[in-house]
């Protein structure tokens, strides 16, 4: 009666034992398999940060947009920004990409929200020499002047009279001016285009010199 008792208590015992290791066992499996999930998760994120944006993340992010964007016609990093020009049916517009925190490349204005700075009507009517658009972020005081060029004789753009470099893609040329200011004060809007030689094609004050 004895042994058998013993023999019961280390049955008891051997199997308690089995059973914690098994345990010890499942848990060293869970943390493995969340150190190989964070691990993966951690070399994504880092693969996408180092990623440049693309065509495909500028239809990605404008994908909800009505009208639908249509044509993208170029990405392109201009003073430190990632920017992007694309048109839907209405409307050519620039934009500034920025990386969310997994990396992904989105449409975002100064205060963080899904929208171009600014923008333009399409397309151009024929008379054009050039067409713009202005917007303002309130918050930071800031006006996006945006504008395709048009007639090709067209050298030279100044927006209050300081000269702003012309971008360029597959034969479009476009202009993009962000100044300091509050909006109302920085009215009326002086654009003006130039020739090579400097001759005064147009300006949207008439009769300035």
């Amino acid at each position: 009666m004895h042994c058998l008792l013993n023999r019961r208590l280390e049955w008891n015992f051997e199997k308690t034992t089995l059973i914690q290791n098994e345990g010890v066992r499942t848990i060293r499996r869970i943390i493995f398999g969340l150190l190989v999930i964070s691990l993966f998760f951690i070399s994504v994120l880092i693969y996408n940060h180092q990623q440049q944006p693309t065509v495909e993340d500028v239809f990605e992010t404008t994908k909800n947009w009505s009208p639908a964007t249509e044509e993208v016609y170029l990405i392109r990093k201009i003073d430190g920004e990632w920017l992007t020009i694309f048109r839907n049916q209405h409307s050519v517009m620039i934009g500034e990409l920025k990386q969310n925190w997994f990396g992904l490349w989105q449409i975002r204005d100064e205060t963080g929200g899904e929208s171009s700075l600014s923008g333009t009507y399409y397309p151009p009517v024929e008379d054009d020499e050039f067409t713009w658009g202005a917007n303002g972020a309130t918050e930071k005081e800031i006006v996006y002047y945006f504008g395709q060029i048009i007639n090709p004789r067209i050298q030279k753009i100044t927006v209050f009279d300081e000269d702003v470099p012309l971008i360029t893609s597959n034969g479009n040329r476009f202009f993009f001016k962000k100044v300091k200011g509050d909006f109302d004060s920085l009215l009326p809007t002086n654009i003006k285009a130039f020739s090579k030689s400097g001759e005064l094609i147009h300006s949207t004050i008439p009769n300035t010199p």
